[in-house]
């Protein structure tokens, strides 16, 4: 309600929206003037998605996302990028599983360790982003989301090979908005954080998140699941 928002899509949707392929030049040319903000959200989000799928949905559109906001006077970049950025530290057989073996809280500061392609892709993005706002001036926070999933109920997941994995990287409705708003808001050259509800088993440590961002997760995985 405190933002007047445009959305892109790559085809016609069922809410208003400007149908663009970002990965395109000629159909992205234009498409930002007069916005303040971008929120880059458009991605193959499958963590085992092909190479194909990722040259053109991850890295080429990314790219020329980063290069339409330079061309038309954007202020600042909000990136979706991932916990799979670090995951392969803790991943147990699969991308959504959790090795407990492993677990310890990670923090935004550590070297990446992707567990897949996708991974890869995020990892670029946050990239681009150290690098144009640090040569361009384009601000830039990226939210190293966890899990998001369109139900807030859980009970399919019990037993299930990522149950483990979701109870720590849960990230409810309410704390994607309040992430991505105070995202807008914070005053920041670049910065890079995570966006996890405050779950008990969280395997990100977010004492600087909540600082450097200034927002507090407010859900916790474990109460859907006793629901």
């Amino acid at each position: 309600e405190d933002y007047e928002l445009t959305s892109f899509t790559l085809q016609q949707a069922s809410f208003p929206s400007i149908p663009v392929d970002l990965s395109n030049e000629d159909q992205i040319k234009g498409k930002f003037e007069g916005l303040n903000a971008v929120i880059h959200l458009a991605a193959d989000p499958d963590p085992r998605a092909p190479w194909s799928s990722l040259r053109k949905n991850n890295f080429e559109a990314t790219y020329q996302v980063f290069a339409e906001c330079l061309r038309s006077g954007v202020r600042r970049l909000i990136f979706a990028t991932t916990n799979h950025t670090q995951h392969g530290n803790t991943i147990l057989d699969a991308p959504e599983s959790l090795d407990l073996s492993k677990v310890r809280l990670m923090t935004t500061d550590e070297p990446p360790n992707p567990d897949s392609l996708y991974g890869v892709s995020k990892i670029f993005g946050e990239n681009m982003g150290k690098y144009y706002s640090g040569r361009h001036g384009l601000e830039f926070v990226g939210l190293r989301i966890g899990w998001i999933v369109p139900e807030d109920k859980f009970t399919d997941r019990i037993g299930a090979l990522g149950e483990d994995y979701f109870r720590a990287i849960y990230l409810s409705h309410r704390d994607c908005v309040g992430f991505f708003r105070r995202s807008l808001e914070v005053e920041a050259e670049y910065l890079l954080t995570y966006a996890t509800s405050n779950n008990d088993r969280n395997i990100f440590d977010l004492t600087d998140t909540i600082r450097q961002l200034g927002y507090q997760p407010q859900d916790n995985a474990e109460k859907f699941f006793q629901s």
